[in-house]
């Protein structure tokens, strides 16, 4: 019985020391970044290399899905050199 509680007491103490003492890795994660072949506008017969970025915004929605806000813009043709040009 004192052996029992013994080992409980010890492996309590290291759940504690593992749960307090230890700190997660503090990594940051960069917002995506997409260079893709894209109109220039709605409407528009012109294929412009675009930088499109996703930021996670911090709102509360009744889903299991999470609000982004999706920022783009025309970027030097260079970026989207590896990828392929969709014929107009």
């Amino acid at each position: 019985m004192l052996r029992f509680a013994i080992i409980a007491l010890v492996t309590l103490g290291l759940v504690l020391v593992t749960a307090f003492g230890l700190y997660p890795a503090s990594a940051t994660v960069s917002n995506p970044e997409f260079y893709a072949w894209n109109f220039a506008s709605v409407g528009s017969s012109e294929l412009v290399c675009k930088k499109t970025v996703i930021v996670p915004q911090n709102l509360i929605i009744p889903s299991s899905m999470q609000a982004v806000r999706i920022n783009s813009a025309i970027v030097d043709d260079k970026f989207c050199t590896n990828s392929t040009k969709p014929v107009n």
